[in-house]
């Protein structure tokens, strides 16, 4: 069953959302594979070597598998984004959190993308194949947090997780790396600081093995398990985009 939570983009609240006071959008033809969105001073934003996918997909702060409708072009083209942000962004010079600052600047590209790539969308909540984390028997072997704030850092076989819930575990870290939602269903909500190592399948088939794959080494170093299950996930139906002019 699907229903419509809301009609995303509309002329008339189009003129309500906040804007970039300037914005560039370049084709990026440099053939690199790597893309990076970085946050600038006052609430800018420079976005290198991005695809429309992604510029959405960061714009609505959601997950590839919550992107309905992305084809071709979309996930292919390549740009660069420069966008300077208005002189009453923050005219108080207040210092926001982390958060907060992307927050701004998510709702800017979402203006900038109606306006430059004519995108037309809409929210639904569809039921789609997810994973429930839960905790095998006998508990779960992790530290109460020390640090001051959340990180995660997985690369190279290595998962670094600091002051983190497991709310945020399977919704930013696992979502991301299995490519379905995750949802907590560990009834946990304290935050810890952990790390899991295991053989990473992206090195390639001749690599050799420097410890258990991702989700037995959750298991056998966290006490966590995926279960298969389907639940209403938020989606963006892209229902038209159009490929923006250099400027």
């Amino acid at each position: 069953m699907r229903t419509i939570v809301a009609l995303v983009f509309a002329s008339a609240c189009f003129a309500q959302q906040p804007e970039f006071e300037v914005a560039s959008i370049k084709p990026n033809t440099s053939s690199e594979i790597g893309s990076n969105f970085n946050r600038m001073p006052g609430g800018g934003l420079n976005a290198i070597n991005v695809t429309l996918r992604e510029m959405v997909g960061f714009a609505w702060d959601l997950r590839d598998h919550q992107l309905i409708g992305m084809s071709g072009w979309m996930g292919i083209d390549r740009y660069d984004v420069f966008a300077k942000p208005t002189q009453n962004d923050n005219p108080t010079g207040a210092k926001r959190s982390f958060d907060d600052d992307f927050k701004s600047i998510r709702l800017k590209m979402r203006a900038l993308l109606i306006d430059r790539f004519k995108l037309a969308a809409h929210m639904e909540t569809r039921e789609l194949p997810a994973y429930a984390l839960t905790v095998v028997k006998g508990g779960a072997h992790w530290q109460p947090t020390t640090s001051d704030g959340l990180k995660i850092n997985d690369r190279n076989g290595l998962v670094i997780c600091k002051k983190i819930s497991m709310k945020d575990f399977a919704e930013r870290a696992l979502s991301y790396r299995m490519g379905r939602p995750v949802i907590d269903k560990t009834g946990i909500t304290a935050e810890f600081d952990f790390e899991i190592k295991f053989t990473d399948e992206s090195a390639g088939p001749n690599a050799e093995p420097t410890g258990p794959d991702f989700l037995t080494a959750m298991r056998e170093q966290l006490g966590l398990v995926l279960q298969s299950q389907k639940a209403p996930v938020d989606v963006l139906v892209i229902e038209r985009a159009e490929k923006a002019t250099a400027n």
